[in-house]
């Protein structure tokens, strides 16, 4: 097997398809880890040397039969997402504005507070103001610089965490509060309509940043915009514009610095490792998660910390069988805090309940049961797998538009591992039924990652054709309607 035209993008897949991490990618075909890294970040705009085409070509041949199914897999889902995101947009700029740039001032979390604010108040401006056809263009950091970049925020931390004040005055509970009414739009499974607004009140509220005030104010002040501009990341990443939500994730965290909020920055960098796990990063996700882990302080939120235990767990699943012991250990560790976590909680975290908990856990199970090839073990996976999608589904109580639908498909994965491919596109089907009343980026990924392996494995089952059929119409249907 060779591919004809390798970019950063098809070493990346290839290099998550062997489960190797960066330095071991590196090692097997014998370059730098600075070379891969510069491969992974410019992704499709960059093409390696000739001979280094001929290194990946030898690299893929001898991936073997499973890691080649798994770069095909990879590339084909890919290819799907890209022409989810780039079919709303009649021109697509190979040219970005030259100010809007990733890295955070200074590229060391050194920034004063004013500057922090500024940039945060510019950036969301441009925002507002920026065509989608730009946005939904803008790179990604990838690999050892993100991973650095984290890093470098979490050596920038206070020693001691800075406890919020209680609500005072109107004017500043109306804006902690307003971030509540936000969390509440996105939480409905329509927040990407919402996503300016957002942007708009984040403008709005680092300009009262930067006025004098009192240090207890600021603090307040800069936890609002915090959380903010962590909501604008995840609403953004909703529409798929994955490189603008990493931007709003990092000054986030730039802003949760100069709050002492280091729960919050933990939780952001959750999100951040949702990401990576979504575009196929798993080695990333895992540095990331454990990185965040690291951060939280010993008395840091338990509910925060069960997220991210929950979340190492489907990184160490998803870079396979060697890693199954790790993720066994994290799926209890999930479940052990969640059962002894606080029921006070900051609204930033009101998503982690027991629904949550339960859902991560057959995240986990389900990967293992997906990549394990001894059927036994598998079958093991699964069923544990499926009787924590049950308890998800009790625990939630419908209330989530998007929230049942993915639900519903974890349930068809878990069908998809029992070798049940009819049954696995009927819950497919189903949960596209109920997806035709919004529009998510995360939804439609899901849909993807449960039709892809079906396609490929089953595909002259009707009810997998039918699938197929019905998901490529709404990706088509989806493109055409665009995001905010």
């Amino acid at each position: 097997m060779t591919q004809l035209h390798w970019t950063g993008r098809e070493a990346a897949i290839l290099r998550a398809a062997m489960r190797m991490t960066l330095r071991e990618f590196a090692s097997r075909l014998g370059v730098a880890a600075t070379t891969v890294s510069g491969w992974e970040a410019r992704g499709e705009t960059i093409t390696p040397a000739p001979v280094s085409q001929a290194i990946l070509d030898t690299a893929l041949a001898r991936a073997g039969e499973d890691g080649q199914e798994r770069f095909a897999q990879g590339v084909r889902e890919h290819r799907q997402a890209t022409a989810l995101s780039k079919a709303s947009v009649t021109t697509v700029d190979s040219a970005l504005p030259a100010d809007v740039s990733l890295e955070v001032p200074g590229g060391e979390f050194d920034a004063s507070l004013d500057d922090t604010v500024r940039t945060i108040e510019e950036f969301a401006a441009r925002d507002m103001a920026t065509r989608r056809s730009v946005l939904v263009g803008l790179s990604l950091l990838a690999g050892e610089q993100l991973v650095q970049q984290v890093r470098r925020w979490t050596a920038s931390l206070p020693l001691v965490q800075v406890q919020a004040d209680q609500l005072g005055d109107p004017e500043m509970g109306g804006l902690e509060q307003s971030v509540v009414f936000f969390r509440q739009w996105d939480s409905s499974g329509r927040g990407g309509l919402h996503r300016k607004a957002v942007v708009g009140q984040l403008v709005a509220v680092a300009e009262a940043a930067s006025q004098p005030a009192s240090p207890a104010t600021h603090r307040r002040l800069l936890q609002v915009v915090a959380e903010l501009a962590q909501l604008a990341g995840w609403m953004t990443y909703d529409t798929g514009a994955f490189g603008l939500a990493q931007r709003y994730y990092l000054l986030a965290l730039d802003a949760c610095r100069h709050a002492g909020a280091a729960d919050l920055g933990a939780k952001i960098i959750g999100d951040m490792t949702q990401m990576s796990t979504a575009l196929g990063w798993y080695d990333e996700s895992l540095s990331l998660v454990r990185t965040a882990v690291a951060t939280l302080p010993r008395n840091g939120n338990a509910l925060v910390r069960s997220e991210l235990f929950g979340l190492e767990a489907r990184a160490c699943a998803q870079l396979g069988p060697a890693e199954a012991s790790s993720a066994r250990r994290a799926i209890d560790a999930c479940l052990d805090t969640f059962d002894n976590a606080s029921s006070d909680k900051p609204d930033w975290v009101h998503y982690l309940n027991r629904a949550e908990a339960e859902c991560l856990a057959a995240n986990a199970f389900t990967e293992l049961a997906l990549a394990e090839r001894r059927h036994a073990l598998s079958t093991t996976y699964a069923a544990q797998a499926e009787q924590h999608v049950a308890n998800t589904i009790d625990a939630r109580g419908g209330i989530y538009l998007r929230s049942r639908i993915l639900d519903e498909l974890r349930l068809g994965r878990i069908r998809l591992a029992q070798h049940e491919p009819a049954e696995a596109a009927r819950i497919g089907i189903s949960a596209l039924r109920q997806a035709s009343e919004m529009r998510s980026t995360v939804v439609t990924k899901w849909l993807i990652g449960l039709a892809g392996p079906l396609n490929k494995d089953y595909g002259a089952v009707a009810e997998v054709s039918d699938f197929v059929e019905a998901l490529t119409a709404y990706v088509q249907d989806s493109a055409q309607g665009g995001t905010s």
